[in-house]
């Protein structure tokens, strides 16, 4: 784990991409029922409550040393034994359909937009998407956080001419805070999701190598980027849209003049296929660890079932990341804890050059556990 195969900048473009997806444009239309104060809590409980989550498990690969994706790691501090190896398998299981339905999340939501703004074919669209998508990943780590760098660049230059596009109409977002219990749960889950890049934190250490610092910092500061580009994408989205569409790029579009919404699409694109391109990186290596198959096997199995569940499918946007988001946070929140624990403990590395000290006791694990079980909660419930 000594040799740098991203650069720092590389590294937080990977976090970035991983988060700002398909979540940043759900949030506000959950935004929408609790106001701008209620959306400016959320994201910074949910900023404090994912950075710890993250740097947890950099702490764990720090302390294993070893270039190890999260389900191999649950089988040398957790699931053990032969029953320990039938839950592994479940765990990985309940995984792959997780990041199934995010890949297929990305790929519908750039197809539609790809396909309303050339008058393409859908399904061709999608396809395009995917090619795009998965090509990128097929070339590996080196290739995905040169390709993020350069989708950073565009998402930032894009969010920029949808801001000058909406700057010259009324701003009349409610102020709030407002909303029920549930809404406010729905609303938690969803920017949790937005900043969830959990599973690209084992390419950043390892692409990273022996730097401990320069992952940690990639982690915060990427963290921090999603945070706020969702809080401007909301804080457009609330402003001038007539209607706050479920796909935010869609109502901000229908208010906009035509350069400035086709900006908006562009950076919808972008978003996805960065998601793209570090959540399917992220499976690939799990299969591969898991299976022991090669690399360009992991690689298919990776990416092709997430366009063929979506042709076969007939869910709604909103359906696929309430699936992706629930699922996720609940194996996260039973497992993940508990080996953060036993690593620390029983990790071969006892001075791992980084490390979260009190951050990590056993009461931030409590308050960890319950952020993500209401992450979950907070995705599953009904709006």
């Amino acid at each position: 784990m000594h040799k740098h195969q991203l650069s720092r900048w590389e590294a937080t473009s990977l976090m970035v991409g991983a988060g700002v997806g398909a979540g940043i444009m759900a949030v506000p239309f959950l935004a929408e029922r609790v106001g701008l104060i209620g959306l400016a809590f959320i994201l910074l409980v949910a900023w404090a409550a994912s950075a710890l989550i993250h740097l947890m498990l950099a702490e764990v690969l720090f302390r294993t040393g070893r270039d190890l994706q999260i389900v191999e790691l649950m089988r040398l501090y957790v699931l053990r034994g032969r029953i320990g190896q039938w839950i592994l398998w479940t765990v990985f299981a309940l995984l792959s359909v997780a990041f199934l339905a995010n890949l297929a999340a990305y790929v519908s939501g750039a197809g539609e937009i790809v396909s309303d703004l050339t008058g393409m074919d859908r399904r061709l669209s999608e396809a395009l998407i995917y090619v795009l998508s998965a090509g990128v990943v097929f070339f590996g780590l080196k290739a995905v956080g040169i390709a993020e760098r350069l989708g950073a660049l565009a998402l930032f230059g894009l969010l920029l001419v949808i801001a000058i596009g909406a700057a010259r109409l009324p701003f009349h977002a409610r102020l709030g805070p407002a909303g029920s219990t549930t809404q406010w749960l729905a609303l938690y889950g969803m920017v949790m999701y937005a900043l969830w890049t959990f599973y690209s934190v084992p390419q950043v250490v390892q692409g990273l190598g022996s730097d401990r610092q320069g992952a940690v910092r990639s982690i915060l500061v990427g963290l921090g980027i999603n945070g706020l580009l969702t809080g401007i994408v909301a804080l457009i989205a609330l402003g001038v849209s007539r209607e706050v569409t479920e796909v935010a790029i869609l109502g901000i579009s229908a208010r906009l003049g035509s350069w400035a919404g086709i900006a908006g699409s562009l950076f919808i694109v972008f978003a996805l296929i960065t998601s793209y391109w570090s959540v399917s990186l992220a499976l690939a290596d799990i299969i591969r660890e898991r299976t022991s198959i090669a690399a360009r096997s992991a690689w298919v199995l990776a990416t092709l079932p997430s366009l063929l569940i979506l042709w076969i499918g007939a869910w709604q946007f909103l359906d696929w990341l309430r699936l992706a988001a629930g699922a996720t946070a609940l194996v996260v929140a039973l497992i993940t804890l508990p080996m953060y624990q036993q690593a620390r403990r029983s990790g071969p590395i006892t001075s791992p050059g980084w490390s979260l000290g009190g951050w990590g006791s056993p009461l931030m694990l409590v308050l960890m556990l319950l952020a993500l079980i209401l992450m979950a909660v907070g995705s599953l419930v009904a709006l």
